[in-house]
């Protein structure tokens, strides 16, 4: 007996969701719609000049900050390659077979096709290069000098400010306080969003220092539970709201100025923070800054700097940081189980460079201490940590050759 042309019609359109359905389901299990997605292609969008925000919105958010001393940005994506989605769909059908078809990257590995950094470069919050590291590392240190000349802490030739940070939290107690929330900063009375901006710029800069931060829609979600305000909000309710998330302390602050004059192209930033132990209320360290900048008219640009500095003095005191700097910008990989600093970038005329450390160059030890088995990020930077004047000695590997080279680490900046 023959269905009716209502019921024909039902079974055909039930027929066409369960193909889709299926087609769906066997493209993603593929792993195509994630290779579209993350295809360095995305990257042709890009276009000079374009803005931090017109880039935000062609590309999205990066997977990584590299870079962020309050003018030079650098944004690593790791994208795959142009044809991946032609490597997902030859695999697919063996990966189904082997049921590694629905755990993407299986066919990645198989192809031996992965993801690849990719850097976009902004100066002054405008994009200036992309690409992959080693091809656009040149235009990388031309996008460093660009519109001035350079100062040593790459603040390209702005007037230092004037801050200052103490408090009790040292290298013993640093440890305690795996995770920290920033809460939004008070705002500069009658400018809005200031406060957004700098405890962004905060959460950032503590992020480079390895510590593990809160996100933002966590934060947002708990405040909204407990009906409190991000600012002006008492101490014992912000509290409160560090161990509703799992902190172990907090970063609450205020911006006192934000002035910008853009006929004279001057800004002038002052701007203050607090880190506060959620569980007894105990300050741990505070600090301060101001800066009046008469080479530009961006506050936000002043306001990195300043807080840059002020963490500079929370790193030094906590041992995050060493006093003296290099001049590299290595990333902490891991191959065969073994993991190793590979150096990514030189800066042009310091101690890295100026000894012959490479581009390429693995670092495989510190003082004759190895890399190879060192559990955190946080444990290799301390291994690798040097004093203001002090000698570094660096363990590298280059190709098959095996190196030692001696780097003389100068003064950091803001110490």
């Amino acid at each position: 007996m023959q269905g009716t042309p209502n019921s024909r019609s039902r079974l055909s359109v039930v027929a066409q969701t369960v193909a889709a359905a299926m087609i769906v389901t066997l493209l993603s299990g593929c792993g195509l719609g994630y290779t579209i997605i993350k295809s360095e292609a995305k990257l042709d969008r890009l276009t000079v000049p374009m803005t931090k925000a017109q880039v935000l919105e062609n590309i999205g958010y990066p997977d990584r900050v590299l870079r962020d001393d309050g003018r030079l940005l650098v944004w690593e994506y790791s994208l795959t390659a142009r044809k991946q989605w032609a490597y997902e769909l030859l695999y697919c059908p063996l990966s189904m077979v082997i049921g590694g078809c629905l755990v993407y990257p299986f066919t990645n590995i198989a192809s031996d096709q992965r993801e690849y950094p990719h850097h976009v470069i902004l100066i002054d919050n405008e994009l200036c290069a992309w690409g992959p590291p080693a091809a656009i590392m040149q235009r990388r240190r031309t996008c460093a000098t660009a519109g001035a000349p350079a100062s040593m802490d790459g603040s390209a030739g702005r007037p230092e400010p004037v801050v200052s940070g103490r408090g009790p939290i040292d290298r013993e107690s640093i440890d305690q306080y795996r995770t920290m929330a920033v809460m939004l900063f008070e705002d500069m009375a009658d400018v809005p969003g200031t406060g957004s901006r700098v405890a962004g710029i905060v959460t950032t800069l503590m992020l480079d220092l390895d510590m593990r931060m809160v996100e933002r829609a966590k934060l947002d979600e708990v405040l909204q539970e407990q009906v409190i305000q991000l600012t002006h909000a008492d101490d014992a309710n912000v509290l409160k709201v560090g161990k509703l998330v799992g902190a172990e302390a907090i970063i609450v602050g205020e911006v006192q100025q934000w002035e910008q004059r853009q006929q004279e192209h001057t800004n002038s930033v002052s701007l203050a923070l607090r880190m506060i132990d959620v569980e007894t209320g105990l300050l741990l360290f505070s600090g301060q800054g101001h800066l009046t900048d008469p080479t530009t008219d961006n506050p936000e640009s002043s306001a990195r700097v300043i807080v840059h500095r002020i963490l500079t003095l929370f790193g030094s005191q906590t041992g995050l940081l060493g006093s003296g700097r290099i001049g590299v910008h290595w990333q902490l990989e891991e191959e065969r189980g073994d993991r190793f600093y590979l150096v990514r970038e030189l800066r042009s005329g310091l101690p890295a460079e100026k000894a012959g450390l490479r581009v390429g160059d693995r670092v495989i030890g510190c003082n004759g201490l190895p890399l190879a088995d060192v559990k955190t990020e946080r444990d290799a930077k301390r291994i690798c940590q040097v004093e203001s004047g002090r000698r570094l000695q660096l363990d590298v590997m280059r190709e098959e050759q095996f190196l030692d080279v001696q780097v003389i680490a100068e003064k950091r900046p803001g110490l």
